[in-house]
């Protein structure tokens, strides 16, 4: 009988340690699985994470671009009125300019004529009472010549 005790101790041990073998095992399954499920949640939420800071740079980097082309446009414009500005006070300096060189070739050329006519009518004078002095000579011939 003790034999049969030692076998019976014996099968319940086995069957103890099997038991606790399998329930160990299943823990360490579970656990297995469950630092499974905990990684691949973690790789989904950091995989989301990156697709969100992909997302959110990308219409970051859209805005930036969408701004950056409207500034330039506004740049753009700006310089072209700069330009058309400039291009309209230049047109009208011209003009003023040519205008006040005409009007001052104007003058020059009518004061310059006067002068002319002016010099003109002195030699006309001139010339006249010379031909008077010269007929006055010819008609008196006493009345050129210095008294003495």
């Amino acid at each position: 009988m003790k034999l049969i005790w030692k076998y019976s101790l014996l099968a319940a041990l086995t069957l103890c340690l099997v038991a606790c073998n399998k329930s160990d095992s299943k823990k360490v399954a579970d656990d297995t699985k469950a630092a499974a499920d905990a990684t691949k949640n973690a790789a989904d939420s950091t995989k989301q994470a990156a697709s969100d800071a992909a997302d959110k740079a990308k219409e970051k980097t859209s805005d930036a671009a969408d701004s950056t082309k409207a500034k330039m446009s506004k740049a753009a414009d700006a310089t072209k009125d700069a330009a058309a500005a400039v291009g309209h006070d230049t047109k009208e300096m011209a003009t003023d300019a040519y205008h006040a060189t005409a009007s001052g070739t104007k003058k020059a050329a009518s004061a310059t004529s006067d002068a002319v006519k002016q010099a003109a009518q002195k030699t006309k004078e001139k010339m006249g009472e010379a031909a008077d002095a010269t007929k006055n000579a010819v008609e008196k011939p006493s009345a050129g010549k210095p008294k003495q």
